[in-house]
This record gives C-alpha cells, structure tokens and sequence, in this order.
C-alpha cells in the first residue's frame, strides 16, 4: 500500500534525523571550550551533546565535534573530542577520536550518547557514541546509524569499538509506488562468554526487504525478512 511506503519514509527521516536529542548545558559548555582553548567557530555546536553518567558520581560524558578545515556550504569534517567532566566543567577524561565524520550528499543529522549496561570486563562499563546519517535524495532514500564504544582509561578514554553499523535503510522507488527497500537493524548483546577477559557482543540483525508495485490500480507491498547472529570479540585491543 502506499501508505506503507510514506511510513517507510517518515521512519528514514525519524530515524536518521536526531538532532542533538541530549542538550548540552551552556554553562558547561563554556567552561569546557575555555579548557580545551576553542572557541565556538571551531566546533560544530548544534551536534554538542552531553549525558550524565549513571554508575559515577558528578560525571557528565560531552562530546564535542571539531571543524576540520573549512565548512562549504552543507559539507563539512568534524572529528570528536570525546570527554568526562564534573558538573562545573572541569575536564576529568579527554580523549580526542581520530576518526573523521564526513557531512556531504550523505549528511550527518544527529549525535547521541549512549549509557547503555555495556559492562564488558570485570569494573568497566562502556558507553557509546552514535552517529546518525540521512541521504537528501527522495528516489533514493537512506539513513544509518553507527556507534562507537569507549571507557574511561587514566585521565584519557579507551575506544573498544569503531563506527559498528547498527542500522542502515534505502532503497529506490518512482516516488509514486513502484521500488524496492532494504532494511537492516542490529542490536548489541552483552553475552556471558569472554576473550582475553573482555565481555563478547553478540549481535542480533534483522534485515528486511520491501517490494512495492502497483496491483490493479492499487500500490501492494510484500516483505521478506531474516535474522542472523554474529559474536565480536576483543582482539588487540577493540572488538570485531
């Protein structure tokens, strides 16, 4: 049906379009920008987030993304300084992720912070970092998401897992009825098993697929869907 299809594509945009959903407090903002020696034309600000962290006491997880180079109209680089702060600002855990996040044709809509019971070693609790991505085309919709884990390590943080899919959607359609769309989605398990002392993450996906055509005047749509497992393990250092 064609509604089927509009829902289709609200749930891309929804999805994909998270834009700052945890507010950074302004004050501490401020303070954290004057200890690292930025200012805010240096930073994507709309994408700062923060979140408190709920097994520390006076800890707030920031992450505030750098402009790499010069931002041209909607394309811009950022990559994230990733800190622990107490409630004034005051920098406990800085860490600054050497990974880029390209905002071009496919563009960056949101970055959310993560505090989910990732407890993958005896005393340490992960957190994640994810990115949510959203493509301007409307015949060829898409969005993802993506998640980077880290914990607290000295006065720095230790990064466990690099930009793991958790959802990507698209497809292609006449933008009337006709098209056809594929649907992934994944979901991190703490499992009970370990590698060399780390936790594995079993991984749950379910991917789906969409064909619609029009059926005597009428948009109709069928599906298919599978799900499948895999484990991650901690090797060198991160998970894969």
């Amino acid at each position: 049906m064609k509604k089927s299809i509009l829902t289709f594509i609200l749930l891309l945009s929804s999805l994909a379009g998270i834009v700052s959903g945890q507010e950074i407090n302004a004050a501490r903002l401020e303070k954290v920008l004057e200890n690292l020696k930025l200012d805010k034309t240096k930073i994507k600000e709309e994408f700062c987030t923060e979140k408190k962290m709920p097994n520390a006491e006076d800890s707030y997880i920031i992450v505030i993304p750098v402009l790499q180079g010069k931002e041209e109209e909607d394309m811009f680089t950022v990559q994230n300084f990733i800190l622990i702060t107490d409630e004034n600002g005051a920098i406990k855990n800085k860490y600054f992720d050497p990974e880029e996040i390209i905002s071009d044709a496919i563009m960056l809509r949101g970055i959310t912070i993560d505090t989910g019971l990732y407890s993958i070693s005896n005393g340490i609790r992960a957190f994640g970092v994810k990115t949510n991505f959203e493509g301007s085309s409307r015949p060829n919709p898409y969005s993802s998401e993506e998640i980077s884990m880290y914990y607290p390590d000295g006065k720095s943080l230790k990064k466990v897992l690099n930009k793991f899919s958790l959802y990507s959607s698209g497809g292609e359609w006449d933008t009337n009825c006709a098209g056809e769309f594929d649907d992934s989605r994944s979901v991190i398990i703490v499992d009970k098993a370990k590698t060399n002392s780390f936790t594995d993450l079993k991984i749950k996906t379910i991917s789906t697929t969409t064909k619609n055509k029009v059926v005597n005047g009428d948009c109709k749509d069928s599906q298919t869907s599978k799900t499948g497992y895999r484990v991650l393990r901690f090797k060198n250092g991160n998970y894969q």
